[in-house]
């Protein structure tokens, strides 16, 4: 099963909670106002939500390549 890594600029990020909204499985916003995700190793099926946070963050901070 083909497996994808995530990684974030959080300095980078400017706090609009999309990525959370779109998935709420993975996202959350820390008490600092900025996004972190829970897990940085995904599978095929967790893809489709990861993928349309890192479509829609308005500052590209997200990032998701194939291992």
């Amino acid at each position: 099963m083909t497996k994808y890594k995530i990684t974030l600029d959080r300095e980078g990020c400017v706090g609009d909670a999309i990525c959370t909204a779109l998935c709420s499985e993975n996202w959350y916003m820390n008490s600092d106002g900025k996004a972190s995700f829970r897990k940085e190793i995904i599978e095929e099926s967790e893809l489709n939500c990861n993928s349309e946070a890192e479509k829609s963050c308005p500052t590209g901070v997200i990032r998701i390549s194939r291992i």
